[in-house]
């Protein structure tokens, strides 16, 4: 009942609205929206419709931008081409007796691969790790038809796009596919001009995670927004600094009426006698006169405060974990043992990552042209595995050098370690290895030779003299004096 009454003294029903009771609307919670969260945009469709042309030009403007002017983005993404590619990924050709004239040939070509004449191989390949992290991909178009001599010549991300609007059924943003979805070819302006390249003379390097996606996007997507806060709010905090910096002491007054601060100095120090800074005038033991309700406080300043080092360092995590390096390993290697090994082993992990991708994207496609090309030439001798190759890495890091050194020794004498695993490790080809051991002990045989011959006294004595193994070398020789 409402409480109210009709001119005849009844009470009147009014008629309430039932009581709308909490319910949950699905099984799954996060698909539910409240006024307690921000709504989310839910598309559900191929990676045309939402990385088209228009978004990933703005995030790859906004991530060169980062990259130019933010100390912690360049270093992040600079160190996951370093540590990943070091000097470069080198190749070791597996086609049996024409192996070492593949790689001679390759290592020669390397020097003047590119068009322009500015970078080697091993530079190209820093370039398109570091131009995926942040452009989203990089293309290399293959120049030199049938058997003229092989060169390549890089194009930037801006320059592969469609002249006009394409659909996904014709092709995407620059990448025209077959209807199984394959790349046929590529759209790259040149000028004002577009030519289409043939996806058998190009190469698009990029890191998809999607799987129809066609171009790359950039590995800093996720952290643009986090890193411009953190640039914006590192701004106006050094400002802030700047200013209570410039202000030394305050003088308090119960009116609050400003002076030229005269009553802070002896007679003759005044700003109209001393210049519009007063303050450098100054002498140890000075006593101010002040008027009566004024007061002298030093100014002090709790800027920059511990909580906004914090706060900032997690806006800019966000940039390491995103590129899959751990922040640790980026900013503040200052862990010690067991979690620092954690923390190289994931940052290896990630670089394994970047070699494996830039090595079946890349180098393998370059090296099969590059000797084929050679082949036919007839530069190189045929060979029936002439395009089987595998590419050593750079020296694997570590953060104890010593411990780990002593144990590989221990694993490569009970046979639990290859050669080549160790040799890979240390960024060194273990054919080589094995090639200039080979040398040694050749040059070694034949000077021990000589010695003994010149001088008549036994090899191994000769080899002690040459290359002392033992502390203490024996002399046997009959004509050699007794001790």
């Amino acid at each position: 009942m409402s409480g109210l009454v009709d001119h005849n003294g009844r009470p009147i029903a009014i008629e309430t609205a039932p009581k709308k009771r909490a319910s949950i609307t699905s099984h799954y919670r996060g698909t539910e929206s409240n006024r307690f969260r921000t709504s989310l945009p839910y598309i559900v469709s191929d990676i045309s419709n939402t990385l088209n042309r228009g978004a990933r030009r703005r995030l790859m403007g906004f991530a060169r931008w980062l990259y130019t002017n933010n100390g912690m983005v360049r270093g992040a993404v600079n160190d996951v081409s370093r540590y990943a590619l070091g000097t470069g990924l080198k190749p070791q050709s597996q086609a049996g007796e024409a192996s070492k004239a593949y790689e001679d040939y390759f290592a020669e070509w390397s020097k003047v691969c590119d068009v322009a004449g500015q970078f080697n191989f091993a530079q190209m390949q820093r370039l398109a790790s570091i131009r995926m992290d942040v452009d989203g991909d990089i293309g290399f178009l293959m120049v030199g038809r049938q058997d003229a001599f092989p060169q390549l010549q890089l194009v930037e991300s801006h320059n592969i796009l469609s002249e006009g609007p394409q659909y996904y059924g014709e092709g995407h943003d620059g990448v025209k596919v077959s209807p199984a979805g394959r790349p046929t070819a590529y759209t790259v302006k040149d000028g004002d001009d577009y030519r289409s390249i043939s996806a058998n003379n190009f190469i698009l390097v990029y890191d998809p995670d999607r799987v129809a996606q066609l171009r790359g996007v950039s590995a800093l997507t996720h952290a643009i927004d986090h890193i411009r806060d953190a640039v914006d709010i590192l701004e106006y905090e050094k400002v802030a600094v700047k200013m209570n910096s410039a202000v030394g002491l305050a003088i308090t007054t119960q009116g609050g009426i400003a002076d030229d601060g005269t009553s802070l100095i002896e007679d003759g120090y005044a700003a109209a006698d001393t210049g519009t800074v007063p303050w450098d005038t100054f002498q140890p033991g000075m006593v101010p006169r002040l008027k009566i309700g004024e007061s002298i406080q030093s100014f002090a300043s709790n800027k920059p405060s511990p909580a906004f080092a914090g706060f900032l360092e997690y806006l800019i995590r966000d940039v390491a974990l995103g590129l899959g390096v751990p922040y640790e390993f980026v900013v503040e290697p200052s862990k010690q043992g067991t979690a620092s090994r954690f923390i190289l082993e994931k940052a290896a992990r990630r670089f394994e990552e970047r070699q494996d991708l830039l090595t079946s994207r890349f180098c393998n496609r370059v090296w099969g042209w590059v000797i084929a090309r050679g082949i036919k030439r007839g530069d190189l001798p045929p060979s029936e595995n002439w395009w089987r190759v595998n590419w050593q890495a750079p020296k694997k890091i570590t953060v104890d050098l010593g411990r780990e050194a002593r144990a590989n020794q221990d694993a490569i004498k009970m046979g639990l370690r290859t050669m080549r695993e160790d040799a890979g490790e240390r960024g060194h080809d273990w054919q080589e290895m094995r090639d200039q051991v080979e040398r040694e002990a050749s040059d070694l045989l034949s000077r021990a030779k000589r010695l003994a011959d010149e001088y008549s006294v036994s090899m191994e004595t000769a080899l002690h003299l040459l290359s002392q193994r033992t502390p203490n070398p024996v002399f046997n020789n009959e004509s050699e004096p007794d001790a």
